[in-house]
């Protein structure tokens, strides 16, 4: 299933689970693939101690594959066991299949198991083995096992009813070596009991163990990078203060060049006796003229008819011309002194 399609599916908590040990099984498998021959069996958590039925009745005692004659079947709780079945109850086929994990192999049996097998899947339990990963062909040899449920359970109710709880259950090999497959979990599942395997419980330990560890040298690492990352920006910090200075300098430098620049604008002699000499008209004179870049006044003479102050405004610069003094000469004199102020018209340069 891909993510798209997780994602897509409705699904309960109960198949989350599901995937989720899935996943883990499939990555203790392949960690487990990576390990050599003699770590996996040191590793393994698979029984030393075994018994396999004997023909006649009874029970023969296997101890790290020596058989131990005359040995008695071993009861103690604290000693796992495991079920070693003859050859004669395995059917064993040797299969090729495209290289993939072993989950994988497992579920793409299972959809075929009817055309391997001579029963039916429903009476039988079934176990594979990879043998061989690499086999020059872009393919792997995986071995086969197939085992009548009716046999499985003849054989762990006689266990049980020894007083043996069997913690596996395998095939034995015909030239010595290891047992393989281990059917017990399908025959329990079929029983309706459920598998208590101690080594399981090992495997999602050390996974969970794994992945502390893991999120662990995560958090370190980064906790070592932010803390090379405040270093670097302590070390940096004086010369970056010394920056921020020169700039809140440059930038008062520049707002004082700006200012000094507007007020020479607002100030300049030229520009405002250009502007007085256009807005002044014929028959007038000034002799005094006083200006701080924000009031201007002016005092002289004019004709009789002339009016100064609408001068002044009709200039477009000034605004709130006013006479300062009453005029002292008669009303019948033809020039007349005139002393006025205003003020620059905001947004205007004179």
């Amino acid at each position: 299933m891909t993510l798209q399609e997780l994602l897509n599916s409705e699904m309960d908590m109960a198949s989350l689970a599901a995937l989720a040990r899935q996943g883990l099984g499939w990555w203790v498998d392949e960690l487990s693939a990576m390990l050599p021959a003699g770590w996996r069996a040191r590793l393994s958590s698979r029984p030393r101690t075994w018994i396999e039925p004997r023909p006649a009745g009874g029970w023969r005692v296997w101890k790290d594959g020596v058989p131990l004659e005359g040995a008695p079947t071993p009861r103690d709780p604290g000693v796992r066991v495991g079920l070693m079945l003859p050859p004669d109850l395995v059917l064993v086929r040797e299969i090729r299949v495209p290289p993939m994990p072993a989950a994988d192999v497992r579920r793409m049996l299972s959809l075929d198991i009817d055309r391997l097998s001579p029963l039916a899947p429903e009476l039988i339990h079934f176990d594979l083995q990879v043998i061989d990963r690499d086999g020059g062909d872009g393919r792997q040899g995986v071995m086969l096992g197939i085992l009548p449920r009716a046999d499985a359970a003849l054989v762990l109710t006689q266990a049980r009813a020894d007083g043996v709880a069997p913690s596996a259950m395998s095939l034995r090999p015909d030239s010595g070596g290891a047992p393989c497959f281990d059917f017990l979990p399908q025959a329990l599942a079929a029983s309706g009991a459920v598998a208590g395997s101690r080594g399981r419980l090992y495997a999602w330990a050390a996974a969970v163990a794994l992945i502390l560890v893991n999120l662990g040298v995560l958090v370190g690492r980064d906790m070592l990078d932010v803390s090379r990352l405040q270093a670097s920006v302590d070390a940096q910090q004086p010369a970056v203060e010394a920056v921020r200075r020169l700039r809140r300098r440059v930038e008062g430098e520049d707002a004082l060049r700006r200012d000094l620049i507007a007020r020479g604008v607002r100030g300049d002699p030229l520009r405002l006796l250009n502007t007085l000499t256009q807005a002044t008209p014929p028959g007038a004179w000034v002799q005094h003229m006083e200006w701080n870049g924000q009031t201007l006044r002016l005092v002289g003479f004019r004709r009789q008819d002339i009016d100064m102050a609408a001068a002044v405004r009709g200039s477009g610069s000034f605004t709130n011309a006013r006479l300062l003094a009453a005029e002292t000469c008669s009303a019948t004199a033809a020039i007349r002194p005139f002393d006025l102020t205003a003020d620059a018209r905001p947004g205007q340069r004179p």
